[in-house]
């Protein structure tokens, strides 16, 4: 499909915060499609340079390796902003937000869009996954309660637009997005 839509971001990203779960690489890849913009999935990308997936990271190397190296993908992309390489779609991991460094980057470089999803959509969005580290305990609604109280504030801070879609589809979501992303390079 033709991109229809495109938007000049003038070298800077579209970036997509939120909780596992919140649609991140689905709006991702729509988006994608509609505007022309290469996707870049950061998780994906760690996983393909390390060699290893997010689950075998956290396990091996803990946590703390694992935010380092979101750190580092992010500086590299800020690298690339203003430049034909910055005009990109990125879907973070939903940590991504824990260092203050990358709250400070994502805000800084781009245009970033938090979906703000419920708990019960988000556990029922993860429900059939078993390749998200932070929920591989039997109280999965305690640990989402617990990720989504403690992190929405750290969402609230980074985003240049909130989007509170528990109850909105990928279809409706995107062209809200693409709008907004219109309204801010402009």
């Amino acid at each position: 499909m033709e991109p229809c839509f495109p938007i000049d971001t003038k070298g800077h990203p579209i970036i997509l915060i939120g909780l596992m779960g919140c649609g991140k690489t689905t709006i991702g890849r729509e988006l994608s499609r509609m505007t022309g913009m290469p996707l870049i999935d950061m998780d994906a990308i760690i996983e393909e340079q390390i060699g290893k997936s997010i689950s075998q990271i956290f396990r091996d190397e803990g946590e703390a390796h694992f935010r380092a190296l979101e750190t580092a993908l992010l500086r590299y992309i800020e690298g690339t902003v203003g430049t034909e390489k910055g005009n990109v779609i990125i879907s973070t991991g939903g940590g991504v937000v824990l260092r203050q460094i990358n709250r400070e980057i994502l805000r800084r470089i781009g245009f970033t869009v938090w979906f703000n999803v419920d708990v019960p959509t988000l556990l029922e969005r993860t429900s059939r996954s078993n390749s998200r580290p932070l929920l591989q305990s039997p109280d999965r609604v305690a640990i989402m309660e617990r990720l989504h109280r403690e992190r929405s504030p750290l969402y609230a801070e980074t985003a240049h637009l909130k989007l509170d879609s528990s109850d909105i589809s990928v279809r409706d979501t995107v062209p809200i997005v693409h709008d907004a992303a219109l309204r801010f390079f402009s």
